[in-house]
């Protein structure tokens, strides 16, 4: 043991976003130097992509916890800009998510595959999906499967 503290392990987008920033890189090989601004790292998120994915006052709202007025909740942005900054980090987006939505997303999942497993679902073909099923669309599957396996007749 070296004597030091154990980390806590991130739970919020800031923390998540400021675990990256501090820990992802070898001290000295941060792409955005030393000082890592909302702007600079952005750019560096930018430049890895060839493309503009997300804009410094985005990453600053990630950065900050900032809250967002329409729902009074810690502001999140959409799913394409976690999976572009997931990409560059080099960890997966549901690295980003909360505990809860993780263990929700497995949950739907397992159910799912045991349905198919059972031979209640059968014939799915996914397009267009890179990063599998959300939660919600595997817990409406899930319903769809029941349904349809339940010997009852609908009322």
């Amino acid at each position: 043991m070296d004597g030091r503290e154990p980390e806590q392990e991130p739970q919020t987008l800031a923390e998540k976003m400021e675990y990256l920033i501090g820990n992802a890189f070898a001290p000295g090989e941060a792409p955005w130097g030393d000082r890592a601004s909302d702007r600079a790292v952005a750019a560096a998120i930018n430049g890895y992509h060839r493309r503009t994915v997300v804009s410094h006052a985005t990453l600053g709202k990630m950065r900050s916890g900032a809250i967002d007025a329409s729902t009074s909740e810690p502001y999140v942005p959409g799913q394409p800009i976690i999976n572009a900054v997931a990409e560059f980090f080099d960890v997966d987006p549901l690295f980003f998510k909360p505990q809860h939505e993780v263990v929700k997303r497995v949950f739907e999942s397992l159910n799912f595959l045991r349905a198919v497993h059972r031979g209640d679902v059968q014939g799915l073909a996914g397009r267009g999906v890179t990063s599998g099923l959300s939660a919600e669309l595997l817990a409406y599957l899930n319903d769809v499967a029941a349904e349809l396996s339940d010997d009852t007749p609908p009322s």
